[in-house]
């Protein structure tokens, strides 16, 4: 095999082909590192004297269903510069890491096209592999957005597992991106945000939010001339809360002989009027509702 095929194949420079084998039905590639390009991880110094090596397999792109393996003694050195001793840079893998980054390119292109069970089953690796891939790349790429373009942004609490424990979440509306997560709820937990934020430099013409007095606080404070604008969610529900209380005062005003129109017409108030049923007199009931329930149509 020619050091051409383990670049364009497996994506590995500077190491030379020894030999392949069979390991439990798998395909190994073993091979070496050039003694003349040595150089030390820390300094970067060619200066550096051989002290052992650690055999080490990694896993590569697969040939078909057959799994692939390159195995390699990674040469310890000693660097006559900086005084440490310690394992190369591989190159073609990150430390602590056993696979190769062709491979890690592999998986993250599967799993745009499959779940996660599904590529581990495939490339016959742990679902934990995978996961810990994907949140590698995902750490890698959104774990520092870039604040400086942010023109529209949400803010909102969520709470995960148990024990009440919530993370508030800043969203970029224009990529629906998650900018920043703090931990806990409330003004403090954006108090960071709010630093990198003035620090980026970046023009907000709108927040989106609930209703929270703190919440108006803080954005009024920090982005004076950005517009506030209450999600829709917040708004029905607080309609719907107002209008469940109005209905409850009909419902106590009404006369003992109308209580029962009332009660029970509130899904008849949403229901399609083709739908209504003829054996229930569900027409006749809602006819009688919205009879009584004028005052709640009416504004005076």
């Amino acid at each position: 095999m020619s050091t051409s095929i383990l670049y364009h194949g497996f994506g590995i420079r500077g190491y030379r082909y020894k030999r392949t084998y069979f390991a439990e039905g798998d395909l190994v590639f073993s091979i070496e590192k050039d003694p003349s390009t040595l150089r030390c991880p820390c300094c970067k110094g060619w200066h550096v004297i051989r002290r052992g090596a650690a055999l080490r397999w990694f896993r590569a792109v697969p040939i078909g269903r057959k799994s692939i393996y390159i195995a390699l003694r990674v040469p310890r050195v000693e660097c006559l510069s900086c005084g440490i001793v310690r394992q190369i840079d591989i190159g073609f893998a990150d430390p602590r890491r056993t696979y190769t980054k062709a491979f890690e390119r592999y998986v993250l292109e599967l799993s745009r096209h499959m779940t996660i069970l599904d590529v581990a089953r495939h490339l016959e690796i742990s679902w934990d592999m995978v996961k810990d891939i994907q949140k590698r790349y995902l750490l890698k790429q959104y774990s520092k957005p870039r604040l400086r373009d942010l023109k529209l942004i949400a803010i909102d609490e969520i709470s995960i597992g148990r024990g009440h424990r919530y993370l508030t979440v800043v969203l970029d509306l224009s990529s629906g991106a998650v900018v920043f997560v703090g931990d806990g709820k409330g003004v403090d937990a954006l108090i960071p945000f709010w630093k990198k934020l003035k620090y980026s430099k970046a023009r907000i013409d709108a927040v989106a939010m609930d209703m929270s007095p703190s919440y108006i606080s803080a954005v009024s404070t920090n982005l004076p001339k950005a517009a506030i604008v209450f999600d829709h969610f917040h708004i029905i529900k607080m309609f719907n809360d107002k209008l469940a209380e109005l209905r409850r005062e009909l419902q106590r005003e009404a006369e003992d002989a109308d209580k029962h129109v009332l009660k029970g017409t509130r899904w008849l108030l949403l229901k399609n009027p083709k739908n209504l049923r003829t054996d229930r007199n569900e027409r006749e009931r809602l006819d009688a509702a919205l009879k009584l329930n004028r005052p709640l149509a009416t504004h005076e």
